[in-house]
């Protein structure tokens, strides 16, 4: 399977756990969470970016947690 970049991003981790998966699958990622509270969540297991937006023409694939309005941000 080819490597592709993932760029996760959600309002409060939950989706942390998935992208540490695609991690050991060998994949590259960043993960952005929204609640400035939560975002040492998944430290050490997954990379960060503060600003999601500007990561996007990082990525191949872009990931929200289906929480709240994320639909909106993907569109």
């Amino acid at each position: 399977m080819d490597k592709k970049k993932f760029l996760f991003v959600s309002l409060d981790g939950l989706i942390a756990d998935i992208a540490w998966q695609v991690v050991k699958e060998g994949h590259e990622v960043k993960l952005f969470i929204e609640a400035k509270d939560e975002r040492e969540i998944a430290d050490g297991f997954v990379a960060k970016t503060d600003d999601w937006v500007r990561d996007v023409p990082w990525a191949d694939v872009v990931v929200f947690d289906d929480v709240l309005g994320q639909g909106a941000k993907a569109h």
